[in-house]
C-alpha cells in the first residue's frame, strides 16, 4: 500500500517538478529580501531554497527592472515575481499566493527627535531618489522638511548616521539589516510612525497550474520567520 501511495505522489509532483519557478527581482530595491549579482542571497532566496528542497521544483532568480517585468513575462523569460498587488505586472494573468510578508516603511529619527505624528516632522529628511512616499509625508517636504536624496538604501543610511538629516524613511527590515552590518543599534532611531505598509505576494502566471498548486500547498504551512533569518544573512557582495 505504501509503495502505491509513493507512486501516486510521484506522478502528482511530476508536472510541477519538471518545470522551473523563474522569479524576477531587483538587488537594488529589495534588500535584504534578495540581493547579490545573481540574486542568490536574502530572505526570499532562503524561502525559495526551502521550497525547492521540499518540493523538488527547481527555482531561479532573474535580475529585472520593474518596468521590464511585463516584457519578461510575455516572452517567457520569467513566470513569477514577488510584488504588492498594486504593482503586480500583468495582473490579469497572474495568480497571487500569499500574502507572504508585510513591507513596512517606518520613519527613523535622530535620538532626541522622536516625533508623535507627521505634523512634528521638521528639519532635514533623507529619502531615496525616485521612490514613492505617502501624501502626508510629501505634504511636509518643501514647507517643513528639507529633502536630501540618496541613490540607494546604504547611501541614505550613511547620510543619516553622519547626521546630514534628522529623519529617514526606510523599510524597517532593511534598516535593521544594514544597522547590524554596521554594528548600530536600530532601537536608538526607531519611531512609531509608519509611512506605508503593504502585503507582498508571490505572483505566478495563471497558466503555470502545477507551480501554483505546489506554491499554495507549500505556503499553507510555511511561515517566513524574518526575525530568525535576519542575523544569519551574509553581507551584500557590493
Amino acid at each position: 500500500m505504501r509503495a502505491v501511495l509513493f507512486i501516486i505522489v510521484a506522478f502528482w509532483l511530476l508536472p510541477a517538478s519538471s518545470q522551473t519557478l523563474k522569479i524576477m527581482g531587483s538587488d537594488e530595491g529589495f534588500l535584504p529580501f534578495y540581493y547579490g549579482n545573481d540574486l542568490n542571497e536574502g530572505i526570499l532566496v532562503e524561502v525559495i531554497n526551502e521550497f525547492t528542497f521540499q518540493t523538488g521544483i527547481a527555482a531561479d532568480f532573474l535580475p529585472m527592472a520593474r518596468k521590464r517585468q511585463p516584457w519578461a513575462l510575455e516572452r517567457g523569460l520569467a513566470n513569477a515575481v514577488f510584488a504588492n498587488p498594486l504593482w503586480m505586472p500583468l495582473p490579469d494573468r497572474m495568480h497571487s499566493v500569499g500574502p507572504l510578508l508585510t513591507w513596512r516603511d517606518r520613519v527613523f529619527a535622530q535620538p532626541g527627535l522622536q516625533p508623535d505624528s507627521f505634523d512634528d516632522l521638521k528639519g532635514g529628511i533623507c529619502l531615496r531618489r525616485w521612490f514613492v512616499y505617502s501624501d502626508r509625508l510629501e505634504a511636509r517636504i518643501g514647507s517643513h522638511l528639507v529633502r536630501h536624496d540618496a541613490y540607494n538604501a546604504e547611501q541614505m543610511l550613511l547620510m543619516f548616521l553622519h547626521k546630514r538629516c534628522d529623519y529617514i524613511v526606510m523599510n524597517e527590515t532593511e534598516f535593521r539589516f544594514l544597522a547590524q552590518l554596521g554594528d548600530v543599534d536600530p532601537e536608538l532611531y526607531s519611531t512609531e510612525l509608519i509611512d506605508a505598509e503593504w502585503p507582498v505576494y508571490l505572483g505566478i502566471l495563471n497558466n503555470e497550474t502545477a507551480l501554483i498548486e505546489a506554491a499554495e500547498a507549500f505556503f499553507s504551512t510555511y511561515t517566513i520567520d524574518v526575525e530568525t533569518m535576519l542575523p544569519k544573512l551574509p553581507r551584500p557582495d557590493r
